[in-house]
């Protein structure tokens, strides 16, 4: 038995280095002990039996050499001369993670589009104080899609350089609209941000990341001379090929969209949301966002329920706090209230009628509003509590933060009497209030519909959807039954660098009862190079003024090295190792022939066949013997400088062409199993040497001189 052991080992060895089978059977049979088997039972049998298994291991290991070799060739752009391609070698450990590729000379997009001046941030301004406004314009190729914002900004007298630049950032980055991004920069040494930037110290940087379609940027003053002041001009424009040198990249975080996902529901229950409006808000964005108190939604021609008296309210904004009151009387509705409420916080004196319905009396009001709060009563729709697609008239009271007071803070707190809520004026929400519309008979699939509908109504920068779920059924007691549920999302579209978005339950507690939790909180994409940090909202990056662009897909867990080479010297490399692993299959192929079915040296050759007339042109040439290739290296730089697409084609251009055809064919032989490609046992018995022991050979001998 251990005699036996060491031959399949020492056989299996033999085949691994490249020897046949015959050869490596040969020198496994020899008998260690005389007159001792040196087999196991049915000697012929697993001789071989082990051998296919040698010969197998032997090519599945040339197999992955060579799949190695074709995954790491790549192909510089040929849009550019050649003496200026570039390519991009990265360690093996990025290639399921970090995707790159350089651009060709004149054809890249500096992300950046605009800058400012660079000065010391703790200098003045230099900037009159006083309020200013400019306009910023992006447009997709050929002008498409050509959208513009107008900003506003306040510049104080004592600002420095570093605090106007932050002012200026901080409004683009609030765009509502725009996919420009704003940053205050430290440029250390003259050009190192942009070749178009002298000077050392802070500067204003507009950019765009490379994945949008939309990169044209344009800015211009519409009052004062704010963007004139900070110097602001175009970046440079990349002409020059990709810098060859080594960056070391990591991932450390992927991008993420902000998503909300419901329970999922029975689509035919019934709702267990109350018949009315519910009120939710969401926000979007980095930027302050408004706060507002909604009231319930109340018939204005309705009685309050309030008792005739004085009530007490506050008012807080920012440090300003104003108490208010309002006396209500016999006789009002819920329209007077709500009027008197808003009077009181806008300073306007409204009416109502008498008690007996006959005079309009006048409800005082304070002389002086509260800077940045206002007021206003509108009118809704209701759906009826009584039938199913009736509705019927309301007003509702919102109380929120005017245009420019956004990041303050706005509290509403009753302090005598509980008028505030009585009217539903309780809950805070932050940014865009949406109403969803609940109604009689409604059934789960109704109600979250209606979410999904609310915010995309409002706004395109959310996606709404309801989805199908597998939910457990209690319809059969004691069986495990499922049914088709359904849940409704909300997704952030189209996100911008820092943007989440924030839902605000109202008083109702819709969001709650649904269960509208943030599956996906959202969160930017990062990456290190060289040391620094590097953001994206979409897990692109563009470095190198644009020449180099990256993209991620998974996390690396640690900085490896990626490399921009000049393609000639790298494709020289790359090309080698394809022609010498492949060379390396086939050598062995040659020494096992008989082994291995045809179909697997032809699966291998007919990339080589298919497109030989290319191949010859750049100067491959086949062996006699086993056809394994060699180059002439001044034939192929010849054809590859005078017909870099033909050489396209016939490298990498399509599925047919070498490269990606050798891909297909290793690919599928190995998903087949090598195995599956070793011919017929019985034709390779009779060629495998069996194993003999001493005494066999003796008697075999002695019936021979005995039979003569």
């Amino acid at each position: 038995m251990a005699g036996g052991i060491s031959d399949i080992y020492f056989t299996s060895l033999r085949l691994a280095k490249g020897e046949s089978v015959a050869e490596a059977s040969s020198a496994a049979s020899v008998p260690s002990v005389p007159g001792a088997s040196t087999h196991l039972a049915r000697d012929a049998w697993t001789s071989s039996e082990n051998a296919g298994e040698g010969l197998t291991a032997g090519l599945s290991l040339r197999l992955s050499r060579f799949e190695r070799a074709l995954s790491r060739f790549n192909w510089p752009t040929v849009d550019a001369p050649w003496q200026n391609s570039r390519l991009v070698v990265r360690d093996s450990s990025l290639e399921n993670a970090v995707s790159a590729r350089t651009i060709a000379s004149g054809q890249a997009i500096n992300p950046n589009k605009l800058l400012s001046s660079a000065k010391t941030s703790i200098a003045a301004s230099g900037i009159a104080a006083g309020d200013y406004a400019f306009r910023v314009t992006q447009q997709g190729p050929g002008g498409q899609s050509s959208q513009h914002e107008t900003f506003a900004v306040s510049v104080g007298k004592s600002d420095t350089w570093g605090t106007v630049l932050g002012k200026v950032a901080e409004a683009v980055n609030g765009s509502k609209a725009l996919s420009v991004q704003a940053n205050v920069a430290l440029q250390q040494s003259p050009f190192a941000l942009d070749d178009a930037l002298p000077g050392v110290g802070s500067a204003l940087t507009l950019s765009v990341n490379p994945a949008r379609t939309a990169q044209a940027v344009s800015v211009a003053d519409t009052s004062g001379n704010l963007l004139h002041a900070l110097g602001m001009r175009a970046a440079a424009v990349p002409n020059a090929p990709a810098e060859a040198r080594t960056r070391m990249v990591g991932a450390t975080r992927q991008a993420q969209p902000t998503s909300f996902h419901t329970t999922g529901y029975d689509p035919g229950a019934a709702a267990t949301l109350a018949t009315g409006l519910h009120t939710f808000a969401y926000a979007v964005g980095s930027a302050a966002q408004p706060t507002s108190y909604v009231s319930t939604a109340r018939d204005p021609e309705a009685a309050t329920t309030l008792a005739a008296g004085t009530y007490g309210f506050r008012v807080a904004m920012g440090e300003t706090v104003r108490d208010l009151s309002v006396a209500v009387k016999t006789g009002w509705t819920w329209g007077d209230v709500q009027n008197a409420v808003a009077g009181q916080i806008n300073a306007q004196a409204v009416s109502t009628w008498n008690a007996s319905k006959t005079a309009v009396e006048l409800v005082g009001a304070p002389s002086y509003t509260i800077p940045g709060v206002t007021a206003v009563s509108r009118a809704v729709s209701v759906p009826s509590s009584t039938e199913a697609t009736a509705n019927t008239r309301a007003r509702q009271l919102t109380v929120t933060t005017a245009a420019g007071s956004e990041g303050q803070a706005l509290t509403l707190t009753d302090t005598q009497g509980g008028i505030l809520s009585a009217l539903g004026l309780t809950t805070k929400l932050t940014g865009t209030t949406v109403n969803v519309a609940v109604r009689k008979d409604d059934t789960a699939a109704d109600v979250l519909g209606a979410v999904a509908r609310s915010i995309p109504m409002t706004s395109g920068r959310v996606a709404g959807g309801v989805i199908t779920e597998t939910l457990p059924s209690a319809a059969v007691p004691g069986k495990s039954l499922t049914l088709a549920g359904r849940a409704a999302t909300l997704t952030l579209v189209n996100r911008r660098l820092g943007e989440r978005l924030v839902l605000t339950d109202g008083a109702s507690g819709l969001l709650a009862s649904l269960g509208l939790d943030a599956t996906l909180p959202g969160q930017d994409g990062e990456i290190q190079v060289d040391g620094v940090s590097l953001a994206s909202e979409n897990n692109a990056y563009a470095l190198d003024s644009g020449r180099l662009v990256l993209e991620t897909s998974a996390d690396t867990g640690a900085v490896l090295p990626l490399t921009v080479t000049r393609a000639l010297d790298s494709l020289q490399q790359r090309l080698g190792d394809v022609v010498t692993s492949y060379n390396d299959v086939r050598k062995y192929l040659s020494a096992n022939n008989g082994f291995f079915t045809t179909s697997l040296s032809d699966a291998l050759s007919r990339p080589v066949t298919d497109n030989w007339s290319g191949l010859s042109d750049l100067g491959f040439s086949k062996t006699r013997r086993n056809d394994q290739l060699w180059v002439q290296n001044d034939r192929f730089w010849q054809h590859l400088a005078t017909d870099p697409r033909d050489a396209t084609r016939t490298l990498v251009g399509g599925a047919t062409s070498l490269i990606p055809a050798w891909k297909t064919a290793v690919s599928d032989i190995k998903t087949a199993g090598v195995s599956s490609f070793l011919t017929p046992e019985t034709e390779n018995l009779g060629r495998i040497s069996p194993r003999v022991s001493e005494f066999a050979l003796e008697r075999k001998h002695r019936l021979i001189d005995l039979l003569g």
